[in-house]
This record gives C-alpha cells, sequence and structure tokens, in this order.
C-alpha cells in the first residue's frame, strides 16, 4: 500500500505494478480524478495488463469536497468500463469482477462509490480467498505484436484503438447478461425508475413509502458504461413514463435518451423525467424523501401526511443531540500541524491565514 504525492502519481505506481503483471488499485476521490486524467487518458490508449481498477469516490452534496464534481464522463470520453455498487456486497463483488474485466480487455475499469455508501458500514460474504500470489515480471520484446497487444506504449495509436473498442465491444455484451443488473416491480409498470449506486436504495425506499410497488418498477444499472442496450431496451418497451433517478449530473438520463433516440419508431410517445426537466434537482445529494416528491408529481398523487405531533416529536428529539462541529477525523496528524502553525502565527504577532493541500485544509 502506498499512499502517494497526489492522484496523478497514485495512478502511474498502480499502472507501473499493472505493467509488471500485478494486480493494482488506484482509489481516490472526483477531485482526485481531475488530477489523474492527463496521465489517464494514456493509460487508457496505451492498456494493462495485470488487473488495474480506479476507484473514484464521489461526494454528492459536498459534504467532505469543494465540488460535487462527476467522474463518469471519464469512463465515456476514454472508452472505460464503468461499475456502480448499490451496497456493501456489490461494492465487494464488482471490485473482484472489475479486476477480471480488467485483465481481459487489457485496461483500465472504473468503479464508482458515493459518499453516502463510502462513510457506511456493512456486513459481506467474501468468499474464498485466492491461494497464489502473483511475482512482478516486467516483459516487453520490442517486437510489432508486443507494441500492439501490449501495455508499454500507445502506438500504433490507431490500430491499437479499434481493438480497445472491440473489446469495449465485448464488454457490452457481457454487461447485458450481468446478474448485478437487477429489475424489481411489476411485469408492465406504469412507470419504469432506472437508476443506479445509491440511489437504487432511495428509490426503492421511496415506493414503499407510497405503496407503489405494483404500479413502478426499478431497474437498477451497476454496469453504466457501456450502457446495456438490449436490457434497456426490452424494459423501456413496458411503459411509457421513465424517471431516471441519480446523483449527481445527468449521466445515465442523457446516455439513455439517446439509446433511445435510436430506436425512435418503438420509443415514440414515451416520457423521460429527470434532472433535465427538473423532475429532481439538478444539484446536491438525493434521498428518499426528494425521489417520493418526483414520483407523487409524476403519478399525480399526494403524499400521506405525517401523523399528527410527528414534527413536534423530532424537534424535541433533535434539541437531545449533542452539537457536532465539523473537525479532523480523531487521530488526524493534521490536528498537530496545524495547532503548531497557528501556535507559531499567535506568537509572531501577525495576522496570517493557513492553506495547502486540497479538502480538510479548509477546516485549519
Amino acid at each position: 500500500m502506498e499512499w502517494s504525492v497526489n492522484e496523478k502519481v497514485a495512478l502511474e505506481v498502480a499502472a507501473a505494478a499493472s505493467f509488471a503483471g500485478l494486480r493494482a488499485v488506484s482509489v481516490m476521490k472526483q477531485n482526485g480524478v481531475n488530477v489523474a486524467s492527463d496521465f489517464l487518458l494514456h493509460l487508457t490508449a496505451s492498456g494493462t495488463r495485470g488487473g488495474l481498477v480506479l476507484i473514484s469516490c464521489e461526494d454528492p452534496g459536498a459534504l467532505s469536497s469543494v465540488n460535487e464534481g462527476e467522474s463518469r464522463y471519464f469512463a465515456k470520453m476514454l472508452e472505460m468500463p464503468l461499475l456502480e455498487p448499490a451496497d456493501f456486497q456489490e461494492a465487494k463483488d464488482l471490485t473482484k469482477w472489475a479486476f477480471e474485466l480488467s485483465e481481459a480487455i487489457g485496461n483500465v475499469v472504473m468503479l464508482r462509490s458515493v459518499t453516502r455508501m463510502s462513510h457506511a458500514s456493512g456486513n459481506v460474504i467474501c468468499g474464498k480467498l485466492p491461494a497464489k500470489s502473483r511475482r512482478a515480471k516486467f516483459e516487453y520484446d520490442g517486437s510489432v505484436m508486443d507494441s500492439s497487444h501490449g501495455p508499454m506504449i500507445s502506438t500504433p495509436v490507431v490500430a491499437k484503438h479499434l481493438l480497445h473498442q472491440k473489446k469495449l465491444k465485448d464488454v457490452e455484451a457481457l454487461f447485458e447478461k450481468s446478474p448485478f443488473n437487477q429489475y424489481v416491480g411489476p411485469a408492465k409498470p406504469k412507470l419504469l425508475i432506472i437508476t443506479s449506486s445509491a440511489c437504487f436504495l432511495y428509490s426503492g425506499e421511496a415506493v414503499e413509502m407510497l405503496g407503489l410497488q405494483k404500479k413502478v418498477g426499478i431497474l437498477k444499472l451497476a454496469t453504466t458504461w457501456p450502457l446495456p442496450p438490449a436490457l434497456l431496451k426490452k424494459h423501456l418497451l413496458k411503459t411509457d413514463k421513465i424517471l431516471i433517478v441519480e446523483e449527481v449530473m445527468p449521466f445515465l438520463e442523457e446516455n439513455v435518451k439517446v439509446l433511445a433516440a435510436g430506436m425512435i419508431r418503438q420509443m415514440s410517445g414515451k416520457t423521460f423525467y429527470g434532472k433535465i426537466d427538473q423532475t429532481l434537482p439538478a444539484a446536491g445529494e438525493l434521498n428518499p424523501d426528494i425521489v417520493a416528491e418526483a414520483l407523487c408529481k409524476i403519478m399525480k398523487i399526494k403524499r400521506k401526511m405525517l401523523p399528527a405531533g410527528y414534527v413536534a416529536e423530532l424537534k424535541k428529539a433533535a434539541a437531545l443531540i449533542p452539537a457536532r462541529e465539523q473537525t479532523f477525523c480523531a487521530g488526524c496528524p493534521h490536528r498537530a500541524s496545524f495547532w503548531n502553525i497557528h501556535n507559531a502565527i499567535a506568537l509572531d504577532g501577525r495576522k496570517g491565514f493557513v492553506c495547502g493541500d486540497i479538502g480538510c485544509y479548509s477546516m485549519a
């Protein structure tokens, strides 16, 4: 394990391990993917050898970030397979599959998490652990075949690009049959929700809250790029109303609409709801209440009122909760660092301010 100077260096180190046949993972938040994108652009062009997974833990609502940026667009732009787990077990299982997928196509696979999952915990079934460990072995003979299929260089660019696109088509076929994609609901729903990640849980809770289990179906996609067109077509044909629930940008919404536009004769008369038409907020994180409000609007129903006195009791309970200000995590070495800096500034007697690395320094 290495804590690198920055995310670009972290991905470079992980790629070096991959070039030597080892499996490697590079973990960062959405801001870090921006930093690593310069190298990532060339890495996806050259390819990899050992399984290489890029995990982006994103922050809808910017709870601990300076923005709520989206990394999913990198997956589309750089033609990387993208996986989005909806719960803890899927996070473990999809990570394992991501390594296998990476080695099958000889390229990076991205796995996207969000704050509410990354900051939570739960039980998972680990399964059988691998008995053998790999040893690093760097091989490159400089031949045309090795250059064309090996990960060391991106040339010949066009030939390798075409080969990568062919492999991405193979991934699409695998995604069509993926057991991680799941449909819950009636055979012919009045409304279809298409969703991914933690929004699957929000959607399920909202449907249950409103008692719409017999009217609303939910298609959860764990494989969000490339999208599985046949699977989507199968479910889109079942209904005329589609709500796309996701965080933060309308990535799924845009690409599902493009897919539907390519089948215009079969998809005519369908109405799509989501962030673009402001059925759902264009920014910030979602929750079951926000999804429930959107469902009420589309289905033209009124939400049941809370029992009398419920809000008053909530306020009483809230008053009992101790105030918790934002602070550094327990044991964080930055606590001592910034304490020393503040003391030095106080002793100096002049006004000063503290700035440094991105993120938690804003609390200094």
